[in-house]
C-alpha cells in the first residue's frame, strides 16, 4: 500500500525528516511514534501528497496505493465551520449518497443521529475528533492515516473508536498509526517504527507511563509573591447552546497553587466549563468571582486585571494560534496588553524564558504555527497563557498531543508554577492517570452535572487503578454521591 524510500524534508535550514524508508502491506497496521517535533506528522502527510506552508521535499519517492482517508489530530481544524456535519459527510463522500449516509456513518463512530444537524462549534472536542473520524471513512479507504486519533477521547469514546479501527481491520484496511502513546495502540498494530531526529531510529514495543512519579520543576519563571484563601468561584452555572442545555448549575471553587482536575466523558460540559470561566461562552445564568468580586459573563467586558488573571489554554492549539503571526508575536501581544511591557528587549528576554519553560528553543520564536508539529504547537499555546502572568490556568486536555516525555515536563512546569507562584489550575482531562497524579481535588460531570467532587487522595490513596475506576463512575454516575463509594 505505501512505499517510502529515502525521504527527505525540508523547512528553511532545518531538516525534518533525512532519509526515511518505510512499507506497508496491505492490511497491515504500522505504528510511527517518537518524540514531538520528531517529524511524525510530516511523514503523514507525505503519505497523502500534500506538506505544511514551508515544507518541501529535497529527496526520495512516495508511493501510495488505493484510496486513502486521513484523520488528523487538530480535528477542529478539518471540519469546515460554516457546514452542519450531514452536509461535511455528504462532501466527504464525493458521489451521490442515500439519506441515512451521514446516519449511518455518525453511528460507525459511536455517535447519535441527532448530532447531524449540529456545526463543529456545537460540539465537544472528542465528539469533533469522531465526526473527523467519520470523514475520514466516507470514501471507504483502503489505507487509513490516522495522526494521534485517540488524544481528545474520554475512555469511553476512546474503546468506542478504538472498536470501530479494529473492525476497519477486520475488513483488510491498512493503518498507518502516528502516536505517542505506544500503551494504546500495542494491541491494535503489527510492528511499531520509532522515528527521532527526522531518522528511524528502530522498533519500539513498550512505554511506561509517565504519570506514576512525582515529578521535579525544571527551569526558570517569574516570581511573584502573596497567598488567598480562594482566587475563583463559580456558583449555579448553567450554559447551553442554541437552547441545548450543555451545563446545569456546576459550582467550583479554587485556591492559589491548587489544582482542580475536571473529568468527564466528550459531550459532559468540561470544555464548555472552562469557556464559561474564561469569559468566552454567556451561561445562561450563574456567577464567576475573582477574589470575591463578580466577574463579567464576557470576556470583553472585563477590566485588563481580570483578563490577565484568567488563562486559558484550549484543546486545539491550530485553531487558537493565528496562521499569520509568529510564535514571538503571539507571545508578545498578551505580556504587552495586558501587562504593559513595551520594551523589546524585555519582551524579548520574557520570550525566552517561556520558551524555555516550556521545553522549546529560543529560535522558535521566528517560525509560523504551521512550520510546529502538533506538541510543538501545544507548548506555544501555554507559553502564551503564561505570558500575561495569570492567576488561574485553564488546560483544557493540555497534555492530549504531546508524547510521554513532554507530557512529564509540562506536568513538572504546571506543578512548579503552583509550588513557586501560587499558580491555580483547573485541569481539564480525559486521563484519569494524569488528573490523578497532578490534581488535589477531582470534579466528574456527567450531562452537564457536577456527580462528584472529592479530594484526590480519597481515590489515589485506595489503591484502585484510576482508569478502571473513573470509567465505572462514567457508566455508572448514581453511584458517585460520595468519593469512598466510587472506590
Amino acid at each position: 500500500m505505501v512505499r517510502i524510500s529515502g525521504l527527505r524534508l525540508s523547512a528553511g535550514d532545518h531538516e525534518i525528516l533525512a532519509g526515511v524508508d518505510l512499507t506497508i502491506a496491505e492490511g497491515e497496521a504500522v505504528a510511527l511514534a517518537g518524540p514531538s517535533g520528531a517529524g511524525k506528522t510530516s511523514l503523514a502527510l507525505a503519505v497523502l501528497g500534500h506538506q505544511r506552508p514551508g515544507v518541501r521535499q529535497t529527496a526520495g519517492t512516495v508511493e501510495v496505493t488505493g484510496p486513502v482517508g486521513y484523520l488528523g489530530q487538530d480535528p477542529g481544524s478539518l471540519l469546515n465551520p460554516y457546514a452542519r456535519v450531514a452536509s461535511i459527510l455528504r462532501t466527504a463522500a464525493g458521489r451521490r449518497v442515500p439519506r441515512d449516509f451521514a446516519d449511518t456513518l455518525l453511528d460507525r463512530v459511536a455517535l447519535p443521529a441527532s448530532l447531524a444537524r449540529r456545526y463543529p462549534h456545537q460540539l465537544s472536542g472528542g465528539q469533533q475528533q469522531r465526526v473527523a473520524l467519520a470523514v475520514a471513512l466516507a470514501r471507504s479507504p483502503r489505507l487509513l492515516v490516522l495522526d494521534e486519533p485517540t488524544t481528545a477521547l474520554d475512555l469511553l469514546a476512546k474503546a468506542e473508536v478504538l472498536a470501530e479501527i479494529r473492525r476497519l481491520r477486520e475488513d483488510g484496511v491498512a493503518l498507518l498509526w502516528i502516536t505517542h502513546d505506544l500503551a494504546t495502540v500495542r494491541d491494535q498494530v503489527d510492528r511499531v517504527v520509532m522515528l527521532d531526529g527526522g531518522r528511524v531510529s528502530g522498533p519500539e514495543t513498550a512505554m511506561k507511563g509517565p504519570f506514576l512519579a512525582k515529578f521535579a520543576r525544571k527551569g526558570p519563571f517569574m516570581a511573584r509573591a502573596g497567598a488567598q484563601t480562594e482566587v475563583m468561584r463559580a456558583e449555579k452555572l448553567t450554559a447551553g447552546y442554541r437552547g441545548t442545555p450543555v451545563l446545569s448549575e456546576v459550582d467550583l471553587s479554587i485556591s492559589p497553587g491548587e489544582c482542580l482536575a475536571v473529568l468527564g466523558v466528550s459531550g459532559a460540559g468540561k470544555s464548555t466549563l472552562a469557556r464559561c470561566l474564561a469569559g468566552l461562552h454567556r451561561p445562561t445564568s450563574g456567577t464567576v468571582t475573582l477574589h470575591d468580586d463578580p466577574l463579567a459573563p464576557d470576556v470583553r467586558d472585563r477590566e485588563k486585571h481580570q483578563k490577565a488573571a484568567i488563562a486559558l489554554v484550549a484543546q486545539n492549539p491550530a485553531e487558537a494560534l493565528h496562521p499569520r503571526q509568529t510564535v514571538r508575536t503571539a507571545l508578545t501581544r498578551p505580556m504587552r496588553l495586558l501587562r504593559g511591557v513595551k520594551s523589546r528587549a524585555e519582551q524579548d528576554a520574557r520570550v525566552a524564558e517561556l520558551l524555555q519553560a516550556v521545553g522549546l528553543d529560543s529560535t522558535m520564536d521566528r517560525r509560523l504555527p504551521g512550520e510546529l508539529s502538533g506538541g510543538q504547537r501545544q507548548r506555544v499555546a501555554l507559553a502564551r497563557a503564561l505570558a500575561a502572568e495569570p492567576e488561574v490556568l485553564i488546560c483544557d486536555e493540555v497534555t492530549s498531543a504531546l508524547d510521554t516525555e513532554t507530557q512529564a515536563e509540562v506536568i513538572s512546569l504546571l506543578n512548579g508554577l503552583r509550588a513557586e507562584l501560587g499558580l491555580a489550575v483547573v485541569l481539564i482531562t480525559h486521563d484519569a492517570a494524569v488528573a490523578v497524579s497532578t490534581s488535589d481535588r477531582l470534579l466528574v460531570l456527567h450531562a452537564g452535572r457536577s456527580v462528584l467532587t472529592a479530594p484526590t487522595a480519597e481515590l489515589a490513596g485506595a489503591g484502585a487503578d484510576p482508569d478502571r475506576v473513573i470509567a465505572r463512575l462514567l457508566s455508572d454516575p448514581s453511584r458517585t454521591e460520595q468519593g469512598a463509594s466510587l472506590v
